[in-house]
């Protein structure tokens, strides 16, 4: 069978296989490296899109198996559908495009959403102990990271000509901000709904979710939320893509952003100021710079270090226009 390697995932590969009378794709992962953020994701991402099967949101599962030092599963190969990342980058869309799309998706998010069940006390504070402090942790385990993320103690950096501080100038006031939050209800959700996990058909106008996450802590359709705006806002697949400038201590990304991404995620947070109370859209808003940091050892794991720099530095910008 033909078979071509796809983007996706730090450390498991993506391959679509096919032949004159099948195709699917093949998600495949080590058994014997990086088993915390490779197999054990891996292994939690196949239960979770199991037990979304029949929601219609997800693809179908095929089946599952291994090698001497991989494992695999294998889903249905989504013809006429590309990830909304890839359409707002390369595609020139008008206005009208864009608002199908984004209706699509919060058509998608208030089905997945539907299901509804009592929140765990204090599982936010636990989200901050796992998916932040951590997280940190983990990433500081590279010496490459911790020396520059040390630095955050003795002074500022440079972001985009931004000057930034630290994660520990917000340590305290994120740790208090989720020991304090009260989640009314909580959710099925996605976990993981960047634009790139988000597949779209213009001609069904539908969208399937790709990708799960199951590790949330706290499931709860704000953090489904803004890890849109992790991508439509602060653009995170876009320049995850392409090269960042990191010298010592400054990070900066300069190169043009298509308009696409600006119309999407106008249109977004306009429907987010509908949906949600401003509250909430504080709480997003937070999450979002979370994500930041959720994902920096998956990056240095990876051998990321440019970007798990950058994107920290990201993570603390947004938390100054929080907290500042």
């Amino acid at each position: 069978m033909k078979c071509t390697k796809l983007k996706g995932g730090s450390l498991s590969s993506t391959s679509l296989y096919e032949d004159n009378n099948t195709e699917f794709i093949r998600k495949e992962i080590q058994t014997k490296v990086n088993r915390e953020y490779g197999f054990i994701r891996w292994y939690s991402q196949l239960k979770k899109l199991q037990e979304l099967q029949d929601t219609g949101l997800f693809p179908k599962i095929l089946g599952v198996g291994t090698t001497k030092s991989t494992a695999y599963f294998d889903l249905e190969y989504l013809r006429n559908y590309s990830d909304v990342k890839t359409l707002l980058s390369d595609k020139v869309l008008t206005d009208n495009q864009i608002e199908e799309m984004n209706n699509a998706i919060w058509r998608a998010f208030k089905q997945l959403h539907s299901t509804k069940f009592i929140p765990n006390k204090g599982a936010p504070k636990l989200y901050f102990k796992e998916e932040i402090e951590q997280k940190i942790n983990d990433a500081c385990m590279y010496e490459n990271f911790h020396k520059f993320h040390t630095k955050g103690a003795l002074g500022a950096y440079e972001y985009n000509g931004f000057i930034v501080h630290g994660l520990n100038n917000y340590i305290n006031e994120l740790e208090n901000y989720f020991s304090e939050l009260n989640l009314t209800s909580e959710e099925t959700i996605h976990g993981n709904p960047t634009l790139e996990n988000i597949m779209y058909s213009f001609d069904e106008n539908k969208v399937i979710f790709i990708d799960p996450y199951e590790e949330s802590i706290i499931d709860s359709k704000l953090l489904d939320y803004s890890q849109v705006l992790q991508c439509s806002r602060s653009l995170y697949g876009y320049i995850n893509d392409r090269k960042v400038d990191v010298k010592y201590y400054t990070v900066s990304y300069s190169s043009p952003i298509p308009k696409n991404f600006k119309v999407f995620n106008d249109m977004f947070e306009k429907r987010l100021a509908i949906e949600c109370t401003a509250k909430e859209i504080q709480t997003i808003n937070i999450l979002e710079a979370t994500q930041f940091i959720r994902m920096l050892p998956f990056k240095c794991a990876a051998g990321e270090f440019d970007k798990a720099k950058y994107f920290y530095l990201q993570a603390c910008h947004l938390l100054n226009k929080v907290f500042g």
